[in-house]
């Protein structure tokens, strides 16, 4: 009697092609639920070999695809070729559109950051790249990519979003292990001075035509209150009380124990670029998208003569650095950026310490 390992035999099947002239691809074959399965073992065969070389290739192939056999025969018989042909098809997923269909269902604060990571992640990939690919040198190798185009904090933040997303991608089986769990990605303690304004340039930039008057308001707005674009652009008249302005932090809501709720005192500055009050459910400001705000920006900056790599975030720069620099103390200023730690605070302190000693230094010398 024929026994069930006789009935289930993984056999290896040739195929020549039009395509490729002496050569015979190889292939698996299996009856799996009385249906044909057929895989592809990425070999070949020189169907008529010439020479050492070419004989010694069949020697080697036949060797490897027989040992390929053999391994798909005993997951077969043990019950697992079902589960080990689905991971094979995972790893050869397209990891381009894994990151597409996880920004799309993504609906964290931070969606703007994560569509960021995606868009340079593409821009340094090759088009196309199976998660297979994703190993822990190219990882390393991206985290580089970001370092040497991207400027200040980004790189170590938009990294922390790409590991995030590859965690997830391992908790969907896409991955064994995280391919980045290893890849160190520290915060380096970078200053911040070439993105903060002095009250001269914000001087200038007030004197200078923006472009769009709303994104003027705004910026210089958040240059006098610290708020993030995230919490500026849907900043309503009812967070205005009294000459005091309340917002809860959108990035900090759910880590600070009292919400992320900050509280301003405005000052003479920010109170003229409001104006006059409106209805409490009117914006108070009509922002456009990050990006178009951004492109406003450089170019407003670029028509003032300023030679900074300025971005809508270092506004909240220039507002605790200012602090700072006018003999605020670390405690004050924390408190009204809503930090959850006064490590975020310190390079404010430093900053301003760096800025003073230029300003000694750029006394002239006497000569006596």
């Amino acid at each position: 009697m024929e026994n069930k390992q006789t009935k289930q035999r993984v056999k290896i099947v040739e195929k020549l092609t039009s395509i490729e002239k002496n050569r015979t691809r190889l292939y698996l074959v299996w009856f799996q639920e009385k249906k044909r399965v057929w895989e592809s073992t990425n070999e070949f065969y020189h169907t008529t070999p010439k020479g050492l070389f070419e004989k010694q290739h069949n020697k080697d192939v036949k060797f490897k695809v027989d040992a390929l056999r053999n391994m798909r025969e005993n997951q077969l018989f043990k019950g697992e070729i079902e589960e080990v042909m689905e991971q094979k098809a995972v790893k050869n997923q397209d990891f381009i559109t894994y990151f597409e269909n996880y920004v799309l269902n993504y609906s964290k604060k931070d969606l703007r950051v994560m569509k960021a990571v995606l868009s340079h992640f593409k821009t340094f990939s090759p088009p196309r790249i199976t998660t297979k690919e994703i190993t822990e040198k190219l990882c390393t190798d991206f985290k580089e990519y970001l370092s040497d185009n991207l400027h200040g904090e980004s790189p170590p933040t938009y990294f922390a979003r790409f590991k995030k997303m590859l965690h997830q991608a391992k908790r969907d089986k896409i991955f064994r292990t995280n391919p980045a769990e290893d890849v160190k990605n520290f915060k380096t303690d970078v200053s911040i001075a070439k993105d903060v304004l002095t009250i001269e340039e914000l001087q200038l930039l007030a004197n200078t035509h923006c472009g769009n008057e709303e994104v003027k308001r705004a910026f210089l707005f958040c240059c006098n209150t610290g708020l993030r674009f995230v919490d500026v652009k849907p900043l309503k008249w009812e967070n205005i009380n009294d000459e005091v302005l309340k917002v809860e932090q959108s990035k900090t809501k759910d880590k600070a124990s009292d919400g992320g709720k900050v509280e301003v005192t405005l000052n003479q500055t920010a109170i003229k670029i409001l104006g006059t009050s409106k209805d409490k459910e009117d914006l108070v400001f009509k922002l456009p998208s990050h990006e178009s705000t951004g492109k406003s920006l450089n170019h407003w900056v670029k028509r003032a003569g300023i030679e900074k790599h300025i971005t809508f975030h270092c506004s909240r720069h220039t507002f605790g650095t200012l602090l700072a620099y006018y003999e605020s103390d670390i405690l004050t200023i924390s408190k009204l950026l809503g930090h959850t730690s006064l490590k975020h605070t310190s390079k404010y302190i430093r900053t301003s310490n760096e800025m003073k000693q230029k300003a000694v230094n750029s006394i002239p010398t006497i000569n006596f």
